[in-house]
């Protein structure tokens, strides 16, 4: 049986930087974690957005997708954003835990499981988090 997953939010933004405030108070809907991992979730949820808006292309980005589902045990975060990178799928693939900033290096510390997959003119840097 496939596991069964609620989903919690899913929104789209317009590429501004005013969306990172906007869809870190958007998690304040998911009430699967505890206290600290919601901030946890937060954090994370500001930072991957943050680097959509920052390392996009203005000409091709116009939107960002934030996805939250929860069940079996853990949250799924999933940012989505047009064009070929988005920043973390960069440092993710050189190996590095700190490109320009701090995105990376705290989805290393913070995320149970993280990655990024990138498919046409999509990328999408996800995350979990245990509950």
């Amino acid at each position: 049986m496939a596991p069964r997953m609620h989903t919690d939010l899913d929104l789209e933004f317009v590429s501004r930087n005013a969306v990172v405030r906007t869809a870190r108070e958007a998690t304040s809907a998911v009430t699967a974690l505890p206290a600290a991992r919601l901030e946890d979730l937060r954090l994370l949820v500001s930072e991957v957005v943050t680097n959509s808006v920052r390392h996009g292309d203005p000409a091709e980005k116009e939107w960002i997708r934030l996805r939250v589902e929860s069940g079996e045990g853990h949250v799924r975060v999933e940012v989505h954003a047009p064009g070929e990178s988005i920043g973390f799928e960069r440092s993710a693939k050189a190996g590095a835990l700190r490109e320009s900033g701090w995105g990376v290096y705290l989805l290393e510390q913070l995320a149970d499981r993280w990655g990024v997959s990138s498919a046409g003119n999509d990328t999408c840097v996800w995350f979990e988090l245990d509950q």
